[in-house]
């Protein structure tokens, strides 16, 4: 699935979502990505409710890279670290990031409109791509509700992931 990210004239980005299963070298995987050899974020999909919690996190990691105030490094860590609600980097990398031994994950590439390195980087993935309507049955919705702390009395007046996206975007001017 492919979102277009236009946040000003000089903008046009692309925010292409793939999800993957029975991934077979998750290791190397992780040993690419830690080291900048492929050019995208991989977060552990039990932790995500909907692709929009996605979009929201890459779309304020892309603006923070515009005004040049990203917390981390790069776009790929930004990510992670907008999906966490800890300000501490390195436990929003461990807990959203895939390990070594993850056999489901979800692949965000974010490229300038009109590239495609797509197939490029999906090729280094050792599994099977799934259409992203199967998240939910990736998803680990009572670890989701853990990890953001979200009590069943919230859910009664609003949605899951109406309550992350909220978490996501209001975390900077909330104390955790």
């Amino acid at each position: 699935m492919t979102y277009k990210i236009e946040l000003d004239s000089e903008c046009h980005k692309s925010l292409s979502l793939f999800l993957l299963k029975d991934v077979q070298n998750a290791a190397e995987i992780k040993e690419m990505v830690v080291k900048g050899k492929l050019d995208c974020c991989v977060v552990k999909p039990c932790l995500i409710s909907h692709p929009f919690q996605i979009v929201v996190a890459a779309n304020k990691a892309v603006v923070s890279k515009m005004q040049d105030k990203m917390t981390t490094r790069t776009l790929s860590t930004e990510i992670l670290y907008n999906l966490s609600m800890s300000r501490n980097i390195t436990q929003s990398l461990m807990k959203f990031g895939v390990g070594e031994s993850d056999k489901n994950m979800l692949v965000i590439i974010i490229e300038e409109s009109g590239e495609n390195g797509t197939d490029r980087t999906l090729s280094h993935f050792k599994g099977v791509v799934c259409p992203i309507e199967e998240l939910p049955k990736f998803s680990d919705e009572v670890l989701i509700k853990k990890t953001y702390k979200i009590k069943d009395a919230e859910l009664a007046v609003s949605s899951l992931t109406d309550s992350i996206v909220t978490r996501i975007v209001t975390r900077d001017f909330t104390s955790v």
